[in-house]
Formats: structure tokens, sequence, C-alpha cells
């Protein structure tokens, strides 16, 4: 029988993004945008991490049941509502996460921010087009990860609809398959959500050196 390899990059949690600083010039209002998007990111950075510690779990529990074999897989009531309760603990997460970084998006209001770095001088409009772009691209990057979540967690269900009393294995062989593709291609996207974060990082303090903010 297969075993399950879900990957624990998803304990790789979205870094918080946390500047400080202060500023008298008109590029307070985009300072204080990002400020505020950084507090929604750090909100929803904390449910991830509670998401990624029971995603461990959950995979723990898997391989547990299907290292032991078709006895414990037949024995695994326990188990098998373990997971149940664990699955919904971890859509419920992954919803409130979603809910937030929304919102922390939508509150950026990209046309304007868009509009502010176009009025600028060369270097700065440099600097700010390239925080745009990374912001847009963790967008994209996030909403593509949920949804390549939620078909790993699908998939997660579909196995353990067959880790009954009387297991197929060789449904339970082509459902850690599936379960399998859909984690890595969940991870991959999660990888890259995890490098444009650091990549954002990176930027704002160029940006705000260009437009003179003093950041502390």
């Amino acid at each position: 029988m297969k075993k399950i390899y879900l990957s624990l990059t998803f304990l790789s949690s979205c870094a918080a993004l946390l500047l400080s600083g202060c500023s008298t010039d008109s590029s307070m209002d985009f300072y204080d945008k990002l400020e505020e998007h950084a507090t929604y990111e750090q909100d929803a950075t904390t449910l991830a991490e509670s998401r990624s510690r029971k995603d461990e779990i959950s995979v723990n529990t898997y391989q547990a049941v299907l290292d032991a074999g078709a006895e414990e897989i037949k024995r695994s009531q326990n188990e098998r509502e373990e997971l149940m309760a664990l699955n919904e603990e971890r859509f419920s997460l992954l919803e409130q996460e979603q809910s937030l970084r929304r919102e922390a998006f939508a509150k950026l209001d990209m046309q304007e921010l868009k509009d502010y770095v176009a009025e600028l001088e060369t270097g700065p409009k440099r600097e700010g087009s390239r925080v745009i772009e990374v912001i847009e691209q963790r967008e994209q990057a996030f909403t593509t990860f949920v949804k390549q979540y939620t078909a790993s967690m699908n998939a997660e269900e579909k196995l353990l609809s067959y880790l009954t009393e009387k297991p197929n294995f060789v449904k339970i062989d082509e459902a850690t398959a599936d379960l399998n593709r859909t984690t890595r291609q969940a991870t991959a996207t999660l990888n890259d959500f995890n490098r444009l974060t650091a990549r954002y990082n990176e930027l704002k303090p160029a940006f705000y050196k260009e437009v003179g903010l003093n950041i502390k």
C-alpha cells in the first residue's frame, strides 16, 4: 500500500509583514495603507500557523493508520472521528484566513496606490511599481493556494471514506495518490506565496527610502 506524504511545508506559514516608521510627506498615506494591510496579515498568519499545526496532526494520524495495516484500518473508528473533527477545524481556519486576506487586499485600493506611484519621480516610481506588482502576485498566489489546499482537503475526505471496517485497498491507494498530487500542488503554491512575501518585505524599505520615509 502506498503511504501518504503530506508535505509539512504547510507548517511554513505566511510571514507577518511588520514595519514601523514615520513621515510627514504625502507618502504617509501609502505607508498607512501598507501598515493597515500588515495588521490583517499578522492576524491571518496566526490562523495559518494554527491550521498548519492541525495539518501536521492530521498527516501523522493518517500515516499511523496506514502504516499499521489492514487490521488497524478496520479498528480505527477513533482515528476516523479525530480526522473528521480535524478536517472541520482546518476548513474553518482556512475560511477565516481567506476572509482576512481578502479584506486586507481589498482595503489597499490598488488603483489609488497605482495613481499615487504614477505621479512619482523615476526612482520612487520604479520602487513603488515593484511593491505594487508583488502585492498583486501575492494575492493571486494565495487565491490559487486556497483552491489547491481545498482540493487536497477534499482528497483527504475521500481517502477517509475508504478507511472503514471493510477497506477497499485499491481505492485507498488511488485516493492516496490523488492526495499526494493535490498536496504537492498546494505546497508549491504556498512556497511561491512565502517567496513573494519575503520579496515584498525586501522591496518596501527600498521604496520608503526612495520617497524619504523615516523608517526606524
